[in-house]
């Protein structure tokens, strides 16, 4: 079992220590859709009170641990101005069911999955963290935690202030001596750091204002990179933080959103390539009234065209992560050690080929999120995913103990079911 294994377990501190618990809760996953579902008094029906009523219990006596990821936070972040109070509704319901429960970003369970695969990882690794840790490596990469050069700062803040030549020397030989700042400036910088304005940092930076304090005070030399690390990190860890700087900050969402979804660039590339091909073969037998595509689809070479992908997505994985291998790796290895990755890949892929009439159903751009959270299904018990996804993603994870729910509504019996069963 995925979830039984080192990989997942180790470090997972669910239980004072000297307290073990003989039967561990169920590791739930909700589609983002049910964030917004359960949050939203407009659809309240008794149904849906149900199931909330029911998950909280769940949660509350220990049988069940709500988990999120990253990559529901990107969807439920509003993408217009004007949804704070919907946006806040999410995230409260989120960390009242998940708390600090998340799952790591996919670009670092595929890292260590490749890296397992090669025989290269090691067996402390875990996909949970219970302090919120969502997002990818290098969190301090994307923030403005750099070494602090004073005197640069100084003398881009005269350059700024419109001063005539003669006028910003004089400025500069007040504020520098001997090219580094005087005294009495970096005692004015730090007071001014330590009660000025945030509105620059906070608009461009998900940080809490006391967080993004720490951050001013970093710049201007007053707190140390450590701490001003931390401070961003801190932020980043709250769900409800998050959604209001998206809210208020919704055009400038890309480099976030970016650095979030980066590990499904060749993910995506590789499906579109798959998908053209599909287009091109229905076209080909529209022409020649032929049925070719439902042969193939129904074929050894069906199969083989899905291994092959995966292949080719894990070489274009193995080389973003800078995971060397002396030979191309199998798909068979790649299902053993890599359950997150070949999940994903195998649903989406089963699902992009599906025949449903004479035109098959085109990808849409919400397969390729839906497919990525499916990374995650083999490492929770019960998972939820979307009518459509569920039965692909459902044949293929199935094999890893979890079960998949294709209606919100059914989710407190799947659970119930699953509890009774580990009896």
């Amino acid at each position: 079992s995925v979830r039984s294994a080192s990989f997942g377990g180790a470090s997972d501190k669910r239980f004072p220590l000297g307290i073990t618990n003989p039967m561990p809760p169920l590791r739930v996953y909700l589609d983002s859709s049910d964030y917004s579902v359960l949050s939203d008094p407009r659809r309240a029906s008794p149904e849906n009170k149900s199931v909330l009523q029911e998950l909280r219990r769940l949660k509350n006596e220990g049988l069940v641990t709500i988990h999120f990821s990253g990559t529901l936070l990107s969807e439920m972040a509003p993408m217009e101005p004007g949804f704070a109070d919907v946006a806040l509704r999410r995230a409260d319901l989120l960390v009242e069911l998940c708390g600090r429960n998340a799952l790591l970003s996919q670009e670092r369970i595929f890292s260590f999955e490749l890296r397992r695969a090669f025989g290269k990882a090691t067996d402390v690794e875990s996909v949970y963290s219970n302090v919120g840790e969502w997002y990818p490596e290098g969190a301090a990469e994307i923030s403005p935690i750099t070494a602090v050069d004073m005197t640069s700062y100084i003398i881009e803040a005269i350059a700024e202030t419109g001063l005539n030549r003669k006028a910003r020397r004089t400025a500069k030989r007040m504020a520098l001596k001997s090219g580094n700042p005087r005294a009495a400036i970096k005692t004015a910088l730090a007071v001014n750091a330590r009660s000025g304005s945030l509105d620059e940092i906070l608009a461009k930076y998900p940080m809490r204002p006391e967080d993004a304090r720490v951050l001013g005070r970093f710049v201007v030399g007053d707190a140390t990179q450590a701490q001003a690390s931390q401070a961003f990190e801190n932020s980043l860890r709250d769900p409800r933080w998050m959604m209001l700087w998206f809210e208020k900050h919704h055009t400038q969402l890309t480099p976030f959103i970016e650095w979030t979804r980066s590990p499904a660039k060749p993910f995506i590339a590789s499906l579109l390539e798959m998908a053209d091909h599909a287009a091109a073969l229905r076209r080909q037998d529209s022409a020649l009234g032929t049925d070719l595509t439902n042969s193939l689809l129904s074929s050894t070479k069906w199969k083989e065209q899905q291994d092959s992908l995966l292949v080719r997505i894990a070489a274009r994985f193995c080389t973003e992560f800078s995971v060397e291998s002396a030979q191309l790796i199998s798909s068979s290895v790649l299902d053993e050690n890599c359950p997150g990755l070949t999940v994903a890949v195998r649903s989406l892929h089963s699902a992009a080929w599906t025949v449903t009439s004479e035109t098959p159903r085109k990808p849409k751009l919400s397969d390729f999120p839906d497919a990525m959270h499916a990374v995650y299904a083999p490492y929770v018990d019960v998972f939820r995913a979307d009518s459509f996804m569920a039965p692909y993603i459902s044949r293929h994870v199935s094999k890893h103990g979890t079960t998949t729910v294709s209606k919100l509504t059914n989710l407190p019996k799947a659970i119930s079911e699953v509890l009774a069963a580990r009896e």
